[in-house]
């Protein structure tokens, strides 16, 4: 029997695309577990096989992400998903050779970076590429154990408070890649997180993002 794969998300709110996501993992890995990480109020997801509940602060989501995945506590390999995501071919990854795989942006490499997204502050990251600044997606993460997420989480807890409700995650892999904490390894966005105007028909990917 195969063995079996643990797959991870955070969803909080309402929303159809979680389902769809579930539904397509079981359809690429009968084998898989599917943990949804949630608050107390957020339904559980059709299909998941722990919902894992806890009563965080939503209104800073990326604090709340880090932390969750932190709590959660998986001491063995798990992939971590974002709910925008489709599984679309089953494939194995090996993560025996590294502690963490991260995703590798591939696309816009050379667009300038949003420095005032949301009406945020960024002015640190103004005439800089958006590979520069985030050159890891934060939408596809696979962990030999929860040890890589409690480290982001009190790297992020210790930045500025606007990186608590956005792109406080990806900063946080950023930092983690630089200080050389772990042994990472990376997969191509356009392989596992590709979006479908991007979809390549010679190198299908694995995932796409709705």
């Amino acid at each position: 029997m195969d063995q079996r794969i643990n797959f991870v998300f955070l969803h909080v709110g309402e929303d159809t695309r979680p389902n769809l996501l579930v539904k397509s993992i079981r359809k690429y890995f009968q084998n898989s577990y599917i943990y949804q990480c949630t608050d107390l109020i957020s339904k559980e997801i059709d299909g998941v096989d722990k919902v894992f509940r806890y009563d965080g602060d939503i209104k800073n989501l990326m604090t709340y992400r880090l932390e969750v995945f932190s709590l959660l506590n998986i001491q063995e390999k798990a992939i971590y998903l974002d709910t925008d995501m489709l599984v679309i071919n089953k494939f194995d990854i090996d993560i025996n050779h590294c502690d963490v795989i991260l995703c590798k942006r591939s696309f816009d490499l050379d667009n300038l970076f949003n420095s005032s997204f949301l009406g945020m502050d960024l002015s640190e990251y103004q005439n800089m590429t958006l590979d520069d600044v985030y050159p890891f997606l934060a939408c596809f993460t696979v962990t030999k154990s929860s040890d890589f997420w409690k480290e982001a989480f009190n790297i992020l807890k210790s930045l500025d408070k606007k990186f608590h409700y956005w792109y406080g995650d990806q900063e946080a892999l950023k930092i983690i890649k630089a200080k050389n904490i772990f042994n990472i390894d990376t997969v191509k966005e356009s392989i596992f997180a590709c979006l479908p105007e991007q979809i390549d028909e010679l190198n299908p990917p694995q995932y796409y993002s709705l």
